[in-house]
């Protein structure tokens, strides 16, 4: 499958809960990728922790993107593929 998703009740208790489809009609790499990552990425913002969660979701993917980018992402997007193209 293509689609990779989140559910993560209580990333902040009693307040927010995250949910996610990302869709992989491309390729199943990057969205299992932003799977991996998108929970622990909101947590390390700091617009997330103010509160602020509009702007945090735009710093979160943004951040995702340049991760990506890097050598670990990479290599990170190799061992998906490798994974689920097996």
């Amino acid at each position: 499958m293509e689609d990779a998703h989140v559910t993560a009740l209580d990333v902040v208790e009693g307040e927010v809960s995250v949910f996610g489809v990302f869709d992989g009609h491309g390729g199943c790499e990057v969205a299992h990728f932003v799977e991996n990552h998108l929970v622990d990425e909101l947590k390390k913002n700091e617009n997330f922790k103010k509160g602020n969660y509009r702007q945090a979701l735009s710093d979160v993917f943004l951040s995702i993107d340049r991760l990506l980018l890097n050598e670990a992402g990479k290599k990170e997007l190799i061992k998906i593929a490798q994974k689920h193209n097996a």
